[in-house]
C-alpha cells in the first residue's frame, strides 16, 4: 500500500516536474527573443544611424532643365515652274532641226580633194534648194559644202552675200526640200521664249538645241577685225541668253511657235571669255537682203550723207533724254554733198522723225537706214532753231569707201 502510494506520488511529482520544464522552458525562450529583438533594434539603430550622419538618405536633388519649345514650322510648298516648257521645246525642235544644216567651208588641193578650213550654220529657206547662212561664214570661201541632219551631204554654190548685215546665201541641188517657217521679228519681245539651233563647234551633223529668252532688242555690235579688213558694226540686232557658240553662225532664232524669226551671227565676249549672250540678225531685215543678192547679185545700200551725234533735252527735273540726231556734218566722199544735204538740211539740224516714225538715238536712225535702199523716197523732219521743217527726198546709194 505504501509502496503503490509511493509510485503514484513519484509519477504525480514526476509530471509535474515536467511541467514546470516545459513553462521554464517557454520562458526561457520568451526571454531570448526578446534578447534577439532588443539586440536587432539596437544594431539597426546604430546602422540607420550612421548611414544617415554620411548622407546615404539625404534627397538627391533634381534638376530640370529649363523648358524648350519646339515650334514646328509649316511652309506652304513653292511650286518652281521651269523657264520653259520642253515638250513645246521638243516639238519645235522635232520640225526645225530637219531645216538647219551645217556648212564646211574649204578648198581644193592640187589632188582636187577638200581641205575644211572653216565652217558655220544655215537655214533652208525655200523648197528649191536656197539656204541663208552669215556672210562671215562664207567670206572668201571657194568650196562649200552643206550636211544635213541626218548626214546627206551636197555640194553648194555661193550666190552672194552682204557685209554690212553679215548675211550670205548659198544654194544645193536639190529642189525637194523642207523650208523653215518665217516668223515676224517686228513681232518679238523681251522675255519672248527664244529657241537656237546651229552647229556648234562642229560637233556632228545633228544640230544643237539651246534655249533662253529675247533679252534685248535693237541691240549693235562690232564684229571682225581692223587688222583683217571685215570690221563692221551691226545695227538692230537681237539679243538671247540662249546658249550660241562658234559653229552656230548662221543657225536658226526661232520663237515659241518654231517660225525663223533671226540668223544667229555672234557672240558677246570678253577677257574671261564669252559673256552668254548671242545676237541675231531679224529676220526681216535678212530676207530683204537675200531678196536683193537673188535680184541684183548685191544690196543697194541708202546713204543719208552725214556725220551725227546723239542729241539731248533737258526735262523740267534736270534729266537727259534722248531725243534725236544732231547734223555734225553733211559728209560724203570728195566733200560731195548728199541725199539729206541736198534737200536742204544744214549742221547743227535736228533728225527729229523718219516717215512718221520718232527718232530717239543715232542707233535708231542707222537701223531704219538699213531697211532701206537707194532711190528710197523718205520723208524727213528735222528741228532748227526751234522750227520743225519737213523734207521730203530720195536716198543715195552708200558709197564703197564709206
Amino acid at each position: 500500500m505504501e509502496d503503490n502510494d509511493f509510485q503514484q506520488q513519484e509519477l504525480f511529482e514526476t509530471e509535474k516536474y515536467i511541467s514546470d520544464l516545459v513553462d521554464e522552458k517557454t520562458k526561457k525562450k520568451s526571454s531570448t527573443l526578446n534578447i534577439i529583438f532588443l539586440s536587432s533594434f539596437l544594431t539597426s539603430t546604430i546602422v540607420l544611424s550612421f548611414l544617415f550622419f554620411f548622407g546615404v538618405f539625404e534627397e538627391e536633388e533634381i534638376i530640370l532643365p529649363d523648358p524648350v519649345t519646339i515650334t514646328e514650322t509649316i511652309k506652304e510648298k513653292e511650286l518652281v515652274m521651269p523657264r520653259v516648257d520642253s515638250t513645246e521645246v521638243v516639238s519645235i525642235a522635232e520640225i526645225a532641226t530637219k531645216t538647219i544644216v551645217q556648212l564646211q567651208v574649204g578648198e581644193r588641193n592640187q589632188e582636187d580633194e577638200f581641205i575644211s578650213i572653216g565652217g558655220g550654220s544655215g537655214v533652208v529657206i525655200d523648197q528649191k534648194g536656197l539656204i541663208i547662212t552669215n556672210h562671215h561664214v562664207i567670206e572668201n570661201a571657194t568650196d562649200v559644202r552643206v550636211i544635213f541632219e541626218d548626214g546627206r551631204m551636197y555640194e553648194a554654190s555661193i550666190v552672194g552675200s552682204d557685209k554690212l548685215t553679215d548675211i550670205g546665201v548659198v544654194r544645193i541641188e536639190n529642189d525637194n526640200l523642207s523650208p523653215i517657217n518665217f516668223g515676224n521679228s517686228e513681232g518679238v519681245f523681251v522675255g519672248d521664249l527664244a529657241v537656237a539651233i546651229g552647229h556648234p563647234l562642229t560637233l556632228g551633223a545633228a544640230p544643237t538645241v539651246t534655249t533662253g529668252v529675247i533679252s534685248a532688242l535693237d541691240r549693235r555690235l562690232d564684229v571682225g577685225s581692223e587688222a583683217m579688213n571685215n570690221a563692221v558694226t551691226l545695227f538692230g540686232l537681237i539679243q538671247t541668253d540662249a546658249p550660241i557658240t562658234r559653229g552656230s553662225s548662221g543657225g536658226a532664232l526661232l520663237n515659241s511657235s518654231g517660225e525663223l524669226i533671226g540668223i544667229t551671227t555672234a557672240i558677246a565676249t570678253a577677257d574671261v571669255g564669252a559673256e552668254g549672250l548671242g545676237f541675231a540678225v531679224p529676220i526681216n531685215l535678212a530676207l530683204g537682203i537675200v531678196e536683193d543678192i537673188l535680184d541684183d547679185g548685191k544690196v543697194f545700200h541708202a546713204f543719208l550723207g552725214i556725220l551725227g551725234a546723239q542729241y539731248f533735252e533737258v526735262a523740267d527735273d534736270g534729266a537727259r533724254i534722248f531725243s534725236g540726231v544732231l547734223i555734225e556734218e553733211l559728209y560724203g566722199p570728195a566733200n560731195d554733198i548728199y541725199a539729206i544735204g541736198k534737200a536742204g538740211a544744214l549742221p547743227g539740224d535736228v533728225i527729229k522723225k523718219i516717215n512718221d516714225t520718232k527718232i530717239a538715238t543715232l542707233d535708231q536712225l542707222i537701223t531704219i537706214l538699213r531697211n532701206k535702199r537707194a532711190g528710197d523716197a523718205i520723208t524727213v523732219e528735222i528741228l532748227r532753231d526751234e522750227n520743225t521743217i519737213t523734207l521730203d527726198f530720195t536716198l543715195d546709194l552708200r558709197p564703197s569707201d564709206v
